[in-house]
């Protein structure tokens, strides 16, 4: 009972500006519903989103991102309009394709233009953060369920337990994927489990900025989104 009460408190004074009710249990994934709730597919359309290339679309009240059977060369994203700083964020993700399909969930992005060395190419990338939901290669490090900033600051990669996304997490079909930004504190949730809480006090952090998703260069690969819902703190 101690050690539960210190580590609490740790997590308090870790995150000073961070408001938690007396009773609130942090490891119950939150709920995203009810008033000021923003339906990011209302009206089945991609009104509230940008979509970069014929890669995206809209099927079935999902957003689909389709490599159509070839590999690309440079990897896509298709962001929300609207900017989000503190929020709690839903969706239901299903990944499908080769064994090197990769997708992720960016959210606080600020694009800017990434000079890949190794590919010889520049694109546009997010600063910000991802929801890694890469597919795991047994044998490989387990990317899935990780917490980055891949492109603006690749030394920041954090992963979750292993043996925890093996369990929770369901391959070809649809997983449930939550995230909760509150200031330097980042929390993730697959199909209502908590396998990510994470400060960031880097001052170099993106606070602010759009929600994205990804396909991936260099696989064959379908990603489908739906029940995607947002609700600012």
């Amino acid at each position: 009972m101690k050690y539960g009460l210190n580590l609490f408190l740790c997590l308090c004074l870790a995150a000073p500006g961070l408001a938690v009710a007396q009773n609130a249990n942090d490891a119950v994934e939150p709920n995203v519903a009810g008033a000021g709730v923003i339906d990011l597919l209302e009206g089945g359309t991609l009104e509230a989103w940008c979509g970069p290339s014929e890669h995206w679309g809209l099927e079935e009240d999902c957003i689909v991102g389709d490599t159509g059977g070839e590999k690309i060369k440079i990897p896509e994203w298709i962001y929300t309009k609207r900017q989000f700083g503190d929020f709690v964020f839903t969706c239901e993700m299903k990944l499908t394709g080769d064994k090197s399909r990769n997708t992720g969930i960016y959210y606080r992005v600020q694009p800017f233009q990434f000079e890949d060395k190794r590919g010889k190419t520049t694109f546009e990338a997010p600063s910000g953060y991802e929801f890694d939901a890469a597919y795991h290669r047994p044998g490989r490090r387990n990317f899935r369920g990780s917490l980055g900033d891949w492109y603006a600051r690749p030394s920041l990669r954090v992963l979750a337990d292993s043996n925890l996304i093996n369990e929770v997490y369901k391959e070809d079909d649809w997983n449930r994927m939550t995230i909760r930004a509150r200031g330097t504190r980042l929390e993730y949730w697959i199909n209502g489990t908590k396998i990510m809480d994470f400060v960031d006090s880097d001052p170099k952090a993106s606070r602010e900025g759009t929600i994205g998703f990804q396909i991936h260069n260099g696989s064959v690969m379908r990603v489908e989104y739906r029940n995607i819902r947002v609700l600012s703190l």
